[in-house]
């Protein structure tokens, strides 16, 4: 098959999964595109995946960037869409993108409108429900062919501004494209409260390449003092803050090391101050460092909360790999972790925003009240069923092969054919 992958931004050191996905589908034998708005880091698919030739099957869609190449680019397209019968249907598909809350997609349609169609392609996938806002308006503008599934996986999904931005668009997205692909059962539902049919939702895990992770042994002994790690962006979201506190007041003896930067670096650092060695902050790592860090660590520690700006998670990837690896995570009941991690059984779960529970948590794992053990291997049992990547990926490769079967504009056409179920 022939897939493009739709990012707003490619690759992105926090958005590793879509470099992960794109590499799956190309094992696979399909022949993958990338279509982003703009470049990230190029070199980042080296490090994630020692593929220099990744770059060749990306497209970005703007090269250059600033407030006078925008109106340049809008200037031109302005005068270019008046001389031809499909320049103005462009230009009108562009402006009422731009009046429903996508600004975006009307400089995407604009920077790509001179130089053609992109292309067609038997499944399009878009990454974020803004981006899969995006694609849509571009196949409309006939600068795209294909059917279109978009993932959505968290801050789209709970971001108030975003939601309230783009909801009205999500609610087109619905009824003009063929599938939506939530990585959550939470996000399914939220989907279906929004007005999606539950007949073009289906749930699609994020994962992890567990063959990369071999687990360490389940059964080997506690550090003395415990090991904590944390891996994280410095956000809101993230809880650091409940972390070293949690840390600082364990009486247990206790390590935490935190990988990660970000904009709340400053304020952690301060917090972390009076905690001396029991708190360390290690920058942000390779991929590789961060599982040399998993693979010395006894328990990580994740306790997302809700943002004052209602940004939540989807199910964090770093939670996945810990498990992946065979290490204690203790996290809270955010999102739609609960659906990876159950209490007691795959990890523990404690309340947003409680470092006294971390503390306590901390307390009874070093004191050998919880069965480390049994816990392990359940997490790595759980992440080889359900959040492995080599079953991802055929599966992301069975929603393309189907993306056209889901359209009603083909029901007579396949009839046959497997059709979407709904998130349970």
């Amino acid at each position: 098959m022939k897939i493009a992958f739709f990012t707003a931004r490619f690759p992105v050191l926090s958005e590793t999964f879509v470099i992960r996905q794109v590499a799956g589908l190309k094992r696979l034998g399909h022949d993958v595109s990338v279509i982003t708005a703009e470049w990230g880091d190029p070199g980042l698919a080296h490090a994630v995946y020692c593929d220099n030739q990744l770059g060749k099957h990306v497209r970005a869609l703007r090269m250059v960037h600033g407030a006078r190449w925008r109106m340049l680019t809008l200037a031109r397209f302005l005068v270019g869409s008046l001389v031809t019968t499909a320049g103005l249907h462009r230009l009108g598909v562009a402006l009422r993108a731009a009046l429903t809350g996508s600004s975006a997609a009307l400089l995407d349609i604009a920077a790509q409108a001179p130089h053609g169609s992109i292309g067609r392609f038997d499944a399009i996938v878009a990454h974020f429900g803004p981006m899969g806002v995006r694609a849509m308006y571009l196949r409309e503008a006939g600068l795209v062919e294909g059917p279109i599934a978009t993932i959505f996986h968290g801050h789209d999904m709970s971001d108030r501004n975003t939601v309230a931005r783009h909801l009205g668009n999500y609610r087109r997205l619905f009824a003009d494209t063929e599938r939506m692909l939530p990585i959550s059962a939470l996000w399914g539902h939220q989907l279906q409260k929004w007005g999606c049919p539950p007949s073009r939702i289906e749930v699609l895990r994020m994962g992890v390449d567990v063959d990369a992770l071999p687990a360490l042994p389940p059964e080997r002994p506690l550090g003395r003092p415990l090991r904590v790690l944390s891996v994280a962006r410095f956000t809101e979201k993230k809880g650091l803050d409940y972390a070293i506190r949690g840390v600082i007041g364990a009486r247990a003896d206790v390590r935490l090391e935190i990988i990660g930067g970000g904009p709340l670096a400053a304020e952690l650092h301060a917090l972390a101050a009076p905690a001396g060695e029991r708190v360390s902050f290690l920058g942000e790592q390779p991929q590789q460092a961060v599982f040399a860090a998993l693979a010395r660590a006894d328990v990580f520690l994740l306790p997302s909360v809700t943002a004052a700006d209602g940004d939540m998670e989807g199910i964090p990837v770093a939670l996945m790999e810990a498990m992946a690896s065979g290490i204690l995570v203790l996290t809270t009941r955010h999102s739609a972790i609960p659906e990876l991690v159950e209490h007691g059984v795959s990890g523990l779960l404690i309340d947003e925003r409680d470092a006294g529970a971390i503390s306590t948590w901390l307390e009874r794992i070093a004191t050998g009240a919880v069965d480390v053990v049994a816990i392990r291997t359940a997490a790595r049992d759980k992440i080889e069923r359900e959040f492995n990547n080599a079953l991802l990926d055929t599966e992301l490769a069975r929603h393309c092969a189907e993306l056209g079967c889901a359209s009603p504009k083909h029901d007579e056409q396949c009839m046959g054919a497997k059709v979407s179920r709904s998130p349970t």
